[in-house]
């Protein structure tokens, strides 16, 4: 199996038990929520089941508090069998029936296919089945259930939910460009305390940009049990859900055009432009630092320090500090752990080509695809070339195209030892056939 392919099964399985195993749980909630689990309809990868099994759920959570999130990756399986699907002429007259009465109810399609007399009394065709089938070809509508009214909320410890989300800033002054450049406040807000585990303007609204200040959050203020984004793309990348359920944090995303649930961060935004964006000066916007500089000295000794009226006049950093016992601090490998991986495939020249920028690999590599693990966000990071299922890594270094040209090179012949060599070049081969022909 494709290992991006296992690593999104491993994501799901994740996304189904992550409350059995990111929190501890009361006496008699864990069998509550294997129920719920058990009574819900899933999407899941590279399946056409509908249904998970309270037992295979808390097979899941076995496997992920004994191997972590690699333990639900899957495996090969031993009871590959006959397909239960139902027989094509069946199928393709039940997808006829639905694209000729797209709003007709499942149960009456059984009954228009029964009586069409083109199946068979001992073929099963239950309601779930033909869901199932629909939704495989895209021909099942999705119910126009009411949006349930939202509810204020605030959860009760510190990292319990951060919020993430991103504002535009101001424009950084360069010579030469009429409108400057435009600047992105990543931020990050704890819903507990109202505290800022990290935010800072960046260059772009890109997953790069959002991972960088991730990382830099994890590093000062600890793990989070959620983290509550909207839908947008840099919030759905790959790897970042690979890198919060490592992590034992749960990833929720907002519906689209349905942002509940981030009142506090948009909130915190509007403070931002209306406390501290008007006191910038053209100082300020000369450079990214300079504007991070006097951002975070902001953030520090004014947000941080202010009395807030949703903690009942403390501070947000007074709020924050009450939990301090029940945080779950960073790893020590959070940076490794961080590090993005691709495909590459190894030039013969033994080059690999990365976000514009070349490198050289060790020996050996020559023709191979490998995975290359890099900080997208900091090109002086070091980078780390490994071969697919192997552990081990090898450090790249950059390509020196005047160190390569003072290198001595062994000489070698190409041709194998047992062909015999005629003599003959291939400008004679062509005087020669000139001269027969004429």
């Amino acid at each position: 199996m494709d290992e991006t392919l296992r690593e999104q099964i491993a994501l799901f399985r994740y996304g189904v038990i992550n409350e059995l195993v990111s929190r501890p749980l009361a006496p008699g909630e864990k069998q509550r929520l294997l129920e719920a689990i058990a009574e819900k309809e899933w999407d899941i990868p590279g399946s056409r089941r509908r249904q998970i099994g309270r037992s295979t759920a808390a097979t899941w959570v076995k496997l992920y508090e004994a191997m972590g999130f690699d333990g639900l990756k899957p495996r090969p399986r031993s009871d590959k069998g006959a397909s239960r699907a139902l027989p094509e002429p069946v199928q393709d007259l039940l997808l006829q029936l639905r694209r000729e009465r797209p709003k007709a109810a499942v149960t009456s399609l059984i009954r228009a296919a029964r009586l069409s007399g083109r199946v068979d009394a001992d073929v099963p065709l239950a309601p779930s089945t033909l869901y199932r089938l629909f939704a495989a070809h895209g021909l099942e509508t999705k119910s126009c259930a009411t949006t349930p009214d939202a509810k204020a909320f605030t959860h009760p410890y510190a990292n319990d939910l951060w919020l993430a989300d991103v504002m535009h800033g101001p424009r950084l002054l360069q010579p030469g460009r009429r409108h400057g450049a435009k600047t992105y406040l990543h931020a990050f807000l704890d819903d507990a305390s109202r505290l800022v585990p990290f935010a800072a303007f960046y260059r772009a609204e890109s997953s790069a940009c959002f991972q960088d200040a991730l990382k830099q959050a994890l590093q000062r203020r600890g793990i989070p049990q959620r983290l509550y984004c909207d839908n947008g793309a840099l919030y759905r990348s790959h790897h970042l859900h690979v890198i919060c359920a490592t992590l034992g944090t749960s990833l929720i995303h907002s519906r689209p055009y349905q942002p509940r649930g981030r009142g506090k961060i948009e909130r915190f935004f509007r403070h931002v432009r209306s406390a501290f964006l008007p006191h910038l000066t053209e100082a300020h916007c000369s450079e990214l630092a300079a504007l991070n500089r006097v951002f975070w000295a902001w953030l520090e000794a004014e947000y941080h320090q202010t009395p807030h009226r949703g903690l009942g006049s403390r501070t947000p950093l007074d709020r924050f500090l009450d939990d301090t016992s029940r945080l779950r601090p960073a790893p020590e490998d959070l940076v490794r752990l961080m590090r993005m991986k691709v495909a590459r495939t190894v030039a013969r020249d033994r080059t690999v080509r990365l976000e514009g920028r070349f490198y050289e690999a060790p020996d050996g590599f020559a023709g191979e695809t490998v995975d290359v693990l890099y900080d997208p966000y900091d090109p002086t990071s070091p980078v780390y070339l490994r071969r697919r299922g192997d552990a081990d890594e090898h450090r790249l270094r950059s390509l020196d195209l005047a160190l390569n040209a003072r290198l001595r090179r062994v000489a070698r012949d190409d041709a194998p030892d047992d062909v015999p060599k005629t003599g003959i070049s291939y400008l004679d081969l062509i005087a020669r056939k000139h001269e027969e022909s004429s």
